[in-house]
């Protein structure tokens, strides 16, 4: 039996449900933390953030993953100009691309945008895989993604148990990451397998700042005396994952959709900073962290920008934020080595 078209995904803004209906798998490409970045990759897309330098490395390499088609996300400004390499570079063996380009701020013209986008989504989906949904593949879908949203709330109910969870925040990530770029069920399958008990003496942080292509940072941070216990990337809780939308049709599944993408909160590069310090206190205080720490890559600017509001609203809560900027793979291990300790100076102590 011939396995099932894939689609590879840049950024967080595809709604899982169109992919599936379509008859393909999406699969989320977030690069990597560390690892070479590619003369060629490099030379295109100039002083972008390294990450994303990194995704198109793999997608010229020897061992590209096999793509039936990529979609790309205009969330951020690398990923946009990943998208017109990626075009430029139809003749190198990139499969057909497509951009996803969605407003932020909703009214009824940014609505009606944003339906086209999805149907025009849908559309180079069923173009790829030659399949056009009907009602019992919506709804097929709809199901699949919905079991996903009801796996990830019992995943955070465990993560986030108090006065310990059972599952570390380098696990859940690593959940997240692979239930993003699988089908429903086995994502389903990934996130209720996610264990690995935490020491119930860590501190309790939430992770604001850039997003995480892996779990490298996490391990780093956790053998520091530290449990992630929430986050506000979009690797990690803000990954759009599991939301479904009941319908017959295409418009009826993509104006519900809309509607979803209206509601959910986004990365600072297309979020205003009153938004994300806003999300970063409320995530921190429901998840029950004693502090917050701000872990910003080098090359990834745009979280920069939210840091001292976050500090102010957090302050007003009386929660610590502490701050590593201009992370690299060199520089990481002393950037984080003393950061449990400044956060139980500044008043992290466990409860």
């Amino acid at each position: 039996m011939r396995p099932a078209p894939t689609i590879g995904i840049v950024g967080n803004d595809v709604p899982r449900q169109l992919v599936s209906a379509a008859g393909a798998v999406p699969r989320r490409l977030t690069g990597s933390w560390s690892g070479p970045i590619g003369a060629e990759a490099a030379a295109h897309l100039g002083a972008v953030d390294p990450v994303t330098a990194r995704i198109l490395t793999e997608l010229l390499g020897p061992d590209a993953p096999a793509l039936d088609a990529i979609v790309v996300c205009n969330d951020s400004q690398a990923h946009l100009r990943l998208f017109y390499v990626l075009r430029m570079l139809g003749d190198r063996g990139i499969p057909p691309v497509h951009l996803v380009d969605l407003p932020r701020q909703e009214d009824a013209a940014t609505r009606r945008f944003a339906q086209v986008q999805f149907t025009r989504l849908a559309e180079f989906c069923s173009r790829v895989t030659g399949v056009q949904p009907g009602s019992s593949a919506w709804r097929r879908a709809a199901a699949g993604e919905r079991a996903v949203g009801d796996a990830l709330t019992r995943l955070r109910g465990r993560r986030r148990a108090q006065p310990a969870g059972t599952v570390s925040g380098t696990a859940a990530l690593q959940a997240l990451l692979t239930a993003a770029s699988v089908a429903p069920e086995d994502a389903v399958l990934a996130l209720d397998a996610a264990e690995e008990e935490p020491d119930a003496a860590s501190l309790r942080v939430h992770v604001t700042g850039s997003n995480h292509p892996d779990t490298a940072l996490y391990v780093a941070l956790e053998r520091q005396g530290v449990t992630v216990v929430s986050e506000d990337h979009d690797t990690g809780d803000l990954s759009w994952l599991g939301v479904a939308v009941d319908g017959d049709d295409l418009a009826t599944v993509t104006q519900g959709l809309v509607a979803a993408h209206f509601r959910r909160s986004s990365g600072s590069a297309v979020s205003t900073i009153a938004e994300r310090a806003s999300l970063c206190r409320t995530s921190a205080e429901t998840a029950g962290a004693q502090g917050v720490l701000a872990l910003v890559r080098a090359g990834d600017e745009a979280p920069l920008w939210d840091l001292a509001a976050s500090a102010t609203v957090l302050g007003a809560a009386g929660m610590p934020l502490v701050r590593r900027r201009g992370l690299t793979p060199e520089n990481v291990e002393a950037a984080l080595a003393d950061i449990a300790a400044e956060l139980r100076t500044r008043g992290g102590e466990p409860a």
